[in-house]
């Protein structure tokens, strides 16, 4: 499995799934209300919804990171 190397030089694999979440919500408000042809119209994503989505994602990092700095 593909692991990114944190700040702390270890494999982080929490960390490639905060930033492919990160890029697919990023894609989806950029592409939001555009007409894609054949697949239709992309539903709108209001800013709360994209601030929202951010949030949760980042808050999976940052639990993992004090979680780890606890130990």
């Amino acid at each position: 499995m593909i692991c990114l190397p944190s700040v702390r030089g270890k494999q982080s694999t929490t960390l490639l799934f905060v930033s492919v979440s990160w890029a697919v919500v990023l894609v989806k408000f950029l592409v939001a209300g555009v007409n894609l042809g054949p697949l239709g119209i992309m539903p709108p994503m209001g800013a709360g919804e994209f601030g929202s989505a951010v949030a949760l994602i980042l808050a999976i990092w940052l639990g993992r990171e004090w979680q780890e700095k606890s130990l």
